[in-house]
Order: structure tokens, then C-alpha cells, then sequence
């Protein structure tokens, strides 16, 4: 059994003043779908979560993962996908009974009732967990008790009745796993990858660098960069092949993946950085200004020569503060803007229950603002 694991498309997204589709449309349909179709022949594609960057999609996001469905359809390459945190699980499971006779599996809201969605694929079986919080379990379960992440993940996946005796199962799952010998990765609540080593192999989404949890438990990454860490740590992007012997045995090819456009990080003063130092590009590029001049707008003047730059920075006597593009600020979500702005004075992740708690509140006062 062969199948392709992607995740963190983040459809909609935008870069910069730059929107994403012909990037996107290149590493999914170009390559994904074309040139590791071809070498690999899988039996199955796995998305784990995050397929738009927005819970309501422009029509221009919608038409394009239309373009990216319709084209496994053509190849008769089943999908089974799941909704992120950044997705309407609602939305996203939209005719699942009707496109689950065309070959297409997508994860339900998850309930206490519906449980587990999950699909046979030959002789295994795939389960679809979207995305889910410690609130929400507890609101499916208030008789247990549940004070974390892996409690609730524990919860959901024993009522599941998952995976069947005898039957290996393939987990595709949306949530934050630790797992990374301490590598720092903000406060989130992170879920034990204890609680998936009874499944064949965990297809996980939401981190974008590709890394293992725990053996078998692993981040593909996103197709793209999508943000500065995810450029210093590493910007090279693939799409993982997942091999499943007859005999249990799993194996992991990284099938490296080429953008359309690079990233690149200059840290320079504004006279090195206009000058032939750095030749004009098209990448996108996150710029650190260490020294200043008198010479006018730097934004308008940095754009004449890296048209898809990213954000500016500025590094003068120690001191840091950033700028992006008015295109891309407003673009952003709720949840990137409250986060960012936490993050900026307090100097850490916000944690998920204060960004759920502050989101309802936003969306309260939204609601009552437009009744008015």
C-alpha cells in the first residue's frame, strides 16, 4: 500500500501583496498530481487539515482546490482529507455522502454521535480526525475527565473503536504532538504521541516543518513556505510517500517539492540592500533593515526591486520593530492578528483556549454590531 500525505496547503493565503494560486497550482497539480503521480503511482492521497488558510474561502480559493480534487478524480486517485483549526469543518465536509462514491473521504464535524469517519483503502483501513479542542471534547464527554490535550485526543480516539482487530489503520489528524526532544515550539497544549502508537502510521497536519513525533507519528509540512521561521529552519518542502508492507513494515520518502518562487532573508542596511549587493528578484523575501538613510520610503523603493517582498524589519541601535504590506495585513485572520499582537508583548505564543475564548467574544460583538 502506497499512499501520498500532504497537509497546510493553506488555499487563499497570500504572501507579501502576492496571492498564492499559480504557486499552489504548480507544487499540487504540476507536481503532486503530475510529475510524483507518475513515478509513484500511489493508492490514496491523505490531507491532513489546513486545505484553506480561511473557515470561508474566497471563490477564487473554492475554484482552485476544485481544480486540485477534479484532477485526482481524473486519475481515479482517491483522497482522504480532514479540516484544520484555519477550516469550517462544516464547510469542508459539504456533500462528503455524494463525492464519497467519486472516491473523495472527508472527515465529518466530529460528535459524540458520528464519532471516527473512516474509509477502507485494500487491506487497511484510513481514519479521518479533523481538528478538534480540549472544549469541544469536554462538550462531547463531560463525564470524563479530561485536563489536556492528550486527555481529550485519548477520549476521542477510544470511542472511536479505532483501529478495528486485525485490521491496520492509517490516522490522518490535525493537532499540535510534541515529540521533538525539546525543540521549542511555543505554548501550545501539545498532545502525547503515545496516544496514536496503536495505528499503523499517524498523517499528521498543523506544524509546517516536516519532523517525526515519535516513530510512525510524523509531520509532512506545508507544499510552501508560508512564514520567516518556516524559512530559517529549513525552507526546503516535500510531499511525503508512505509505503505499508504486507507485513506491518512502514518506510517514508521525501519527495522534494520546487516553488515557483524561493524565499530568501536579507539583513542589510537600506544602502547595501537598494544597491548591486543583491540582485532584483522576484522571490519572496523577508527583509531586516540594520542601518537607515534619508531617502524616502522604503517600502516603495524596496518594491522596485523585490516586488514580492514580504516584510520589512527594522534592526536600528538593538531596537526591532516590523512592518508588512497593508495588502497582507489585511488578509490576516483573526487569530494571526491577536496572536502576533500577543506575541509582541508578551513575548509568547498566545495559548489556544485565550485565542478560542477571545475569538467568541470578537464574533459575539460582531453579531450584535450587525443586529444593531
Amino acid at each position: 500500500m502506497r499512499l501520498f500525505h500532504t497537509a497546510d496547503i493553506h488555499i487563499g493565503k497570500r504572501l507579501g501583496n502576492r496571492e498564492l494560486s499559480a504557486d499552489l497550482r504548480e507544487v499540487m497539480l504540476g507536481q503532486i498530481l503530475g510529475t510524483a503521480y507518475e513515478k509513484y503511482r500511489p493508492d490514496g492521497l491523505i490531507i491532513s487539515g489546513d486545505i484553506f488558510d480561511r473557515s470561508a474561502p474566497s471563490a477564487e480559493a473554492v475554484a482552485l482546490f476544485d481544480e486540485i480534487l477534479s484532477r485526482a478524480a481524473e486519475l481515479r486517485l482517491p483522497v482522504y482529507m480532514i479540516s484544520g483549526n484555519h477550516d469550517s469543518a462544516q464547510r469542508i465536509s459539504y456533500g462528503r455522502e455524494l463525492f464519497r462514491h467519486a472516491g473523495l473521504h472527508i472527515s465529518r464535524p466530529y460528535s459524540a454521535e458520528s464519532g471516527i469517519y473512516f474509509a477502507e483503502c485494500g487491506d487497511i483501513d484510513i481514519a479521518l480526525l479533523p481538528y478538534v479542542s480540549m472544549e469541544q471534547v469536554k462538550s462531547c464527554f463531560p463525564e470524563e475527565e479530561i485536563g489536556s490535550m492528550t486527555d481529550a485526543v485519548r477520549v476521542v480516539l477510544e470511542r472511536s473503536g479505532l483501529p478495528r482487530e486485525g485490521r491496520p489503520c492509517v490516522l490522518a489528524a490535525h493537532q499540535a504532538v510534541g515529540g521533538f526532544g525539546g525543540d521549542p515550539i511555543g505554548t501550545l497544549e501539545l498532545v502525547d504521541p503515545e496516544v496514536f502508537l496503536r495505528f499503523a502510521y499517524t498523517a499528521l497536519g498543523h506544524f509546517h516543518t516536516p519532523r517525526n513525533a515519535a516513530e510512525n507519528v510524523r509531520y509532512c509540512g506545508s507544499p510552501l513556505c508560508y512564514s520567516l521561521n518556516e524559512v530559517t529552519r529549513g525552507r526546503q518542502k516535500y510531499l511525503d510517500i508512505i509505503d505499508i508492507a504486507e507485513d506491518g513494515a512502514v518506510s517514508v520518502e521525501q519527495f522534494p517539492l520546487t516553488p515557483l518562487h524561493e524565499s530568501a532573508v536579507i539583513s542589510d542596511s537600506i544602502g547595501n540592500i537598494l544597491s548591486d549587493k543583491y540582485a532584483p528578484s522576484e522571490d519572496f523575501v523577508y527583509i531586516t533593515i540594520t542601518e537607515n538613510d534619508s531617502g524616502g520610503n522604503n517600502a516603495e523603493r524596496i518594491s522596485r526591486k523585490f516586488p514580492n517582498y514580504v516584510s520589512i524589519s527594522y534592526k536600528l541601535n538593538g531596537v526591532n520593530a516590523d512592518v508588512i504590506p497593508t495588502a497582507q495585513a489585511e488578509e490576516l485572520t483573526f487569530g494571526e492578528l491577536l496572536g502576533g499582537f500577543y506575541k509582541e508583548m508578551c513575548g509568547r505564543e498566545i495559548d489556544p483556549a485565550l485565542l478560542e475564548t477571545a475569538r467568541e467574544i470578537f464574533d459575539e460583538c460582531r453579531r450584535e454590531e450587525e443586529n444593531r
